[in-house]
């Protein structure tokens, strides 16, 4: 089996090696010990990486991440709770459409300018709502490639008795997060992104005593985590038909992660990366939508060109025709792209992506590459 062409740079999913794609050439039995094994792996890993081996149990059940923010939700926050939304771009936004729909209360703290919140200002939010049960953050806003301060914005929940609830979906893996120390009530984290696996899975992490106290409380039969954690404690067996072909690609893509150093070598390779395709891209005159300073390694989103040749669905075509597949959404209010830094690809990669994208926007006659500053229509 040989790797996909064109190599996939989008935020997830992410280019799987090929051992992990190999991992999927195979059927498993949902009640083999092999698979019990796998599932077994995957559940002790994982927390592990997030010092929270103790303190927190990894739940994983069928779905995208966004199925594991939901279980989370209904775990953590009773039906009459409020939960405010650290809000700095498209997944904060999203963060309170999913709150909104398991019948919670959201509140959007909102960030200006895709910048990091301030902890004075979110400390006088949140005092000045006694309604407010939790704080909801996205570890890196991926819409913008910010990346937030988990720990401080922890602190500030905790000092005031409020649970902490972490997407941590593009970051896990790779960005340091010590669940144990921020002592969140709810990790949220896929297998996809840093971790290097593939889509299909969800991997909610949540504290052990909040979980015991969530029995009975979701409204929902398929995404009861409790249920689903007894199941596993007792028998080790998923509760409902497992995505055999994903476990064993997520339980090989782990094996990986920890044989090549764990989360501190995957930080260092992503590093590499971004620094490689941001340093690359302005030199081509394609600047960065953030600073650096408050950019995360994961990924990295750029100003479209101002120049009226510039259009995207005929960059991303010559650009995929060359051997690399970009992210064709937009998730802020001006013109911009994104490029991940994740998966299976090193500086070399990148060096390579970026003049396959200075080939394509010289075919296109794009001379002109400052930024397009006027908000999208």
């Amino acid at each position: 089996m040989s790797r996909q062409t064109p190599t996939l740079l989008t935020p997830g999913p992410i280019t799987a090696s090929e051992a992990v794609l190999a991992a999927m050439a195979f059927d498993y039995n949902p009640g083999d010990v092999e698979l019990l094994d796998m599932t077994r792996h995957i559940r002790s890993y994982v927390p592990a990486v997030g010092n929270a081996s103790g303190t927190h149990v990894c739940v994983p059940l069928q779905g995208s991440s966004s199925f594991g923010i939901e279980a989370s939700l209904l775990a953590c926050v009773p039906a009459d709770g409020k939960i405010l939304v650290v809000s700095n771009g498209f997944y904060g936004l999203r963060a309170c459409e999913a709150i909104e729909g398991v019948g919670r209360t959201a509140v959007a703290f909102e960030v200006p300018d895709f910048g990091l919140p301030d902890m004075r200002r979110l400390a006088d939010a949140i005092d000045a709502d006694p309604a407010i049960t939790h704080v909801f953050v996205c570890h890196v806003e991926t819409g913008s490639g910010a990346q937030n301060p988990v720990a401080e914005i922890g602190a500030v929940a905790k000092a005031r008795g409020k649970g902490l609830i972490v997407d941590a979906i593009a970051a896990y893996g790779a960005v340091p997060l010590d669940i144990a120390a921020v002592d969140a009530e709810a990790v949220i984290v896929s297998p996809n992104k840093c971790f290097e696996g593939v889509p299909g899975m969800a991997l909610p992490i949540i504290r052990r005593d909040v979980l015991a106290a969530s029995k009975g409380r979701y409204g929902s039969f398929v995404l009861d985590l409790h249920a689903r954690h007894e199941q596993y404690e007792q028998s080790g067996h998923w509760k409902f038909t497992p995505p055999t072909h994903v476990v064993a690609a997520v339980h090989t893509a782990l094996k990986i992660h920890g044989a090549e150093g764990g989360q501190p070598a995957r930080l260092a390779k992503y590093q590499r990366n971004w620094r490689r395709l941001v340093d690359g891209m302005r030199q081509l005159g394609i600047s960065t939508l953030i600073p650096d300073e408050v950019a995360s390694p994961i990924i990295a989103t750029f100003h479209r060109p101002c120049d009226a040749k510039f259009d995207w669905a005929t960059f991303h075509a010559g650009v995929k025709a060359r051997g690399f597949w970009l992210f064709n959404g937009k998730l802020t209010t001006i013109p911009t792209f994104r490029i991940g830094c994740m998966g299976d690809l090193n500086e070399n990669d990148v060096g390579r992506l970026v003049e396959a994208i200075a080939d394509t926007l010289d075919a296109m006659g794009v001379r002109e590459r400052a930024p397009r500053l006027i908000a999208a229509a």
